[in-house]
Formats: structure tokens, sequence, C-alpha cells
């Protein structure tokens, strides 16, 4: 599975938007980028996609709460 290490700052975003119904499409590049990384496809975003936005999302949160930054 991809880690959020193998994404820019900008495929992040997108990405997380997308798993978060914010955004109905994206830049054709960003487009790209996820079909070779095989994040997203003809059926839309792919379950490692969502899995990875969670994950890291959850964790984000974790750390503030424990008073990480």
């Amino acid at each position: 599975m991809i880690g959020r290490g193998e994404l820019n700052n900008d495929e992040w975003k997108w990405l997380v938007r997308l798993c978060q119904h914010e955004a109905d499409s994206i830049p054709s590049k960003i487009e790209t980028r996820f079909v070779e990384l095989g994040l997203s496809g003809s059926n839309g975003l792919s379950d490692d996609a969502r899995s990875l936005v969670e994950h890291e999302l959850l964790a984000e949160r974790r750390n503030r709460l424990q008073g990480r930054h």
C-alpha cells in the first residue's frame, strides 16, 4: 500500500477532499498521478486510498489530543 510520504502536499490535499466528498473534479495531472499510484480508477477512489486517508487523519487527531505536533 502507498504511504502518505509518497504524495506531495497538493496530492494529499486533493485526496483528502475527494475522500470527504468535498470535490467533484480534480486537476487532470493529479487524477493521472492517482491512477498511476493505484489510488483511483474507473470506479473512483480505491479502498487503499480511503484507508490511507482514514489512517492518517486518525493519527493526526491522536497526536493533537496527546499534545504532539
